[in-house]
């Protein structure tokens, strides 16, 4: 979402996997409800679950509650995909490549099970970024 609304956490923007699979839903359909948000899970919850994941996202500045649907809250997300992605890429690369993100980029292309196409793509994001500069 890139309307200016959106805060940034005053915590770094670091989600757990569930917090992560309640944003993905939100980030790609809201408003949504708690709801609408069990609907699309990729896995089967509990309404509870998600309903206290939702006021976790909340509570963290992730989410934010935008209007209502009958008796339902709706939400939106708070914070964009791209900088909770950047925060957590920079986080995984602090804790288990000793900050290196160069370590965790190798890791990622070096895995058996990227795809030519795939390879070929970051590449191809490497020479426009070589370009660039």
């Amino acid at each position: 979402m890139d309307d200016g609304r959106m805060n940034e956490p005053a915590d770094t923007l670091v989600l757990t996997a569930a917090e992560a699979e309640v944003m993905n839903v939100i980030w790609d359909q809201f408003p949504a409800s708690v709801a609408d948000v069990v609907e699309r899970l990729p896995r089967e919850l509990a309404y509870t679950t998600v309903m206290t994941t939702v006021r976790i996202l909340e509570n963290k500045g992730f989410v934010a509650q935008c209007g209502k649907r009958g008796r339902a809250f709706l939400y939106e997300p708070a914070v964009d995909r791209n900088a909770v992605q950047g925060s957590m890429s920079q986080e995984v690369a602090k804790r288990l490549f000793g900050g290196s993100v160069k370590s965790l980029v190798l890791n990622l292309v070096r895995d058996e099970s990227i795809s030519a196409d795939d390879l070929a793509e970051v590449k191809r994001l490497i020479e426009e970024l070589e370009a660039a500069k």
